[in-house]
């Protein structure tokens, strides 16, 4: 399988071009019709709902549209067709009657009328709000809305979507301003005309808008330009603090100086600090779209756990956007998409995110090792890794992101998001190995994404390319290497970049940061690595880790905890019981209700309070502290 996608990087073709420049002549070559033209009324957009009208070239006869299903940055079939509404198609004035097919519900038939050469079709969108479960419809509330374009369009089927151009407009409510990517044509009032662009980089392009938002722009005077546009509910949570905007001009130094090149003609961080959209972070090769609750900027605890959601997404821009997997990079956005190389595409992505996080001064190094630390444990603690490997976390991710947190250490999960982080540590510590300082991921970076700066393109790769420029940097055997970690189903999680890096998992009674944080803002507690469950604040057990006490005890999840030790549930109660078991041959007995039936349970445990934490081997290489050192000049300097 991989033999067929060995092909030399220099001849590579460049799957999709996304270049636009307003008034290119080599766009209208690209494209054998009159571009698509698209409007989208948002003027309703507070109560709920979006109006769109397109109008598409076509010749008369059968025509087959799509509503767009795949989507590149969710890797799965999640295109949110349930929300479309008021869907109504006519031409020359007269209505065209439709059919959905019924094989693929995301696409419709119909005839186009003699002496027709477009039609004109009318459609809803129904905006979310958040909800229990992952909903990738836009969203909205009374004072903003993330656009997010192919929720309100279909397009020809046959033709790639980068030959398919649109003209796109947008009107907004009274008063509102919008951030985006896309190039503007025009501008009366609320209404915005945008350049015209390929239907992949539209849908790649969302548009962000609201009544309370604000600009600030990184690096003034430098180019690419860099931005961060924040929309919100209320005014007061624009009030960015003066160290945060200087950590992401930092963010923006530390990626010019590892990548040594941009993919973007500018970058936009659309910013949506909002507790009434879906919590969000998502890539696109000119932008981020990152929503979180509107005082995560303020709050410690949300700082800290959502500090490495900007480095994240921009990484995308070079990883995931510029070089994209094979399997990744279909032609349009009906095609399935094959999730094989995720490990690289996400799981790069979070190791590199996590070391920009540090390199740009959003977490310590001791918060990142911190956090390292709570990655270790939690995959210490995957029972399900005796039977599913890392590579197939990645081979099941469209079913894998819906699954529900019950279950999760059994099921296992998105793991190739986390525990990428760690092999992809231990390939950079084993490179400085191999090299005596010498190289290192630094310089994988450098090779692997060089290409036409300012230019928003695609370049696939294979596995193979992933082997042969590791093998550049530092010749060994990085196939079996690799193959080796993501094919396991060893117990045990992957340290050897851990303790490969100078450093060991440990732990004792004082808290995790990172543990705390999400126990301060969820309510839950988390006995990962002393009983082996975590429980929701109501009692509500989440998750029950396979041969750990509470399993033992005949615990599982759903269940809910009423009392321990004859007191009423909470969690700070728990962690009593925890503590006192430790100077106590007492278990620790609960009452559950299990679906209505009342039981007793008796967990035999006396070890206390346990949280990981990275220890320092003593007289070991401290190859980890090399690695999150910052790279550009101007920012190793002192403030």
């Amino acid at each position: 399988m991989q033999g067929n996608n060995c092909r030399n990087l220099a001849s590579r073709l460049l799957v999709l071009a996304f270049f636009l420049i307003a008034g290119d002549p080599s766009w209208a070559q690209s494209s054998s019709t009159n571009p698509i033209r698209i409007s989208v009324d948002a003027t309703h957009a507070p109560q709920k709902i979006l109006h769109a009208e397109l109008e598409i070239p076509a010749e008369p006869g059968p025509l087959t549209l799509y509503y767009p299903k795949w989507m590149p940055a969710d890797h799965s079939p999640d295109g949110p067709i349930a929300n479309l509404a008021g869907l109504r198609f006519s031409a020359n004035g007269k209505t065209i009657p439709w059919r959905r097919d019924l094989e693929d519900m995301y696409a419709v038939h119909l005839n186009v009328p003699p002496g027709s050469s477009s039609i004109t079709l009318n459609l809803d969108f129904l905006l979310s709000a958040p909800g229990p479960t992952i909903d990738f419809a836009a969203s909205g509330s009374a004072n903003l809305l993330i656009l997010m374009w192919n929720e309100v369009l279909l397009y020809p089927k046959g033709r790639p979507a980068n030959e398919i151009m649109f003209t796109p407009s947008l009107r907004l409510p009274e008063g509102w301003k919008f951030s985006t990517s896309l190039p503007v044509a025009k501008q009366t009032g609320n209404m915005i005309q945008f350049a015209p662009v390929p239907l992949d980089l539209l849908i790649d392009s969302p548009v962000q808008s609201g009544l309370f938002t604000r600009v600030i722009r990184l690096r003034e005077g430098r180019n690419p330009p860099h931005e961060v546009d924040i929309a919100s509910d209320d005014a007061w949570a624009l009030d960015i603090p003066p160290h945060l905007i200087n950590a992401y001009e930092r963010l923006v130094s530390e990626a010019s100086a590892l990548f040594e090149t941009h993919h973007y003609r500018d970058y936009h961080f659309l910013l949506t600090l909002s507790d009434n959209v879906l919590p969000l972070g998502q890539e696109h090769h000119e932008s981020s779209d990152d929503r979180v609750a509107e005082r995560t900027l303020t709050d410690p605890n949300s700082r800290l756990l959502e500090a490495e959601l900007f480095p994240h997404e921009f990484t995308h821009s070079w990883n995931g956007q510029f070089r994209r997997p094979d399997g990744l990079a279909t032609s349009d956005f009906q095609q399935p998409m094959k999730g094989e190389l995720l490990w690289v595409y996400e799981g790069l992505t979070d190791y590199i995110g996590t070391v920009l996080t540090a390199r740009s001064g959003l977490w310590t190094p001791e918060e990142t090792s911190e956090r390292l630390a709570s990655i270790a444990s939690t995959l210490e603690h995957r029972a399900g890794r005796s039977w599913r490997s890392l590579q197939d976390t990645a081979d099941s991710a469209q079913v894998l992101y819906f699954a529900p947190p019950e279950w999760a250490s059994y099921r296992r999960g998105t793991d190739f998001y986390i525990e990428s982080v760690l092999l992809w540590l231990d390939v950079d510590v084993t490179i400085r190995r191999l090299t005596h300082h010498a190289r290192s991921m630094n310089d994988f970076c450098r090779i692997f994404y060089a290409g036409p700066d300012g230019k928003p393109v695609i370049k696939t790769f294979a596995f193979d390319d992933v082997v042969s420029t590791l093998n550049s940097i530092a010749p060994y055997d990085w196939r079996p290497f690799l193959r080796e970690r993501l094919d396991s189903t060893e117990m045990r999680a992957p340290l050897g970049g851990i303790s490969g890096g100078g450093w060991q998992l440990a732990y004792t009674d004082a808290p995790n940061p990172f543990l705390a944080a999400n126990e301060q803002i969820s309510g839950a507690g988390d006995f990962t690595s002393s009983l082996g469950l975590v429980v929701r604040s109501d009692g509500t057990l989440q998750d029950v880790i396979s041969g750990m006490p509470a399993d033992k005890a005949g615990l599982c999840p759903y269940m809910k905890i009423v009392t321990i030790n004859d007191r009423n549930f909470s969690v700070d109660q728990l962690r009593r019981a925890v503590s006192l078991a430790k100077v106590s041959s007492s278990s620790i007995t609960l009452v559950t209700s299990n679906t209505g039936t009342v039981e007793t349970h008796a967990i035999n445990y006396h070890d206390g309070l346990r949280f990981p934490h990275l220890e320092k081997i003593s007289g070991a290489p401290d190859y980890l502290g090399e690695i999150l050192k910052p790279l550009a000049t101007e920012m190793a300097q002192p403030n």
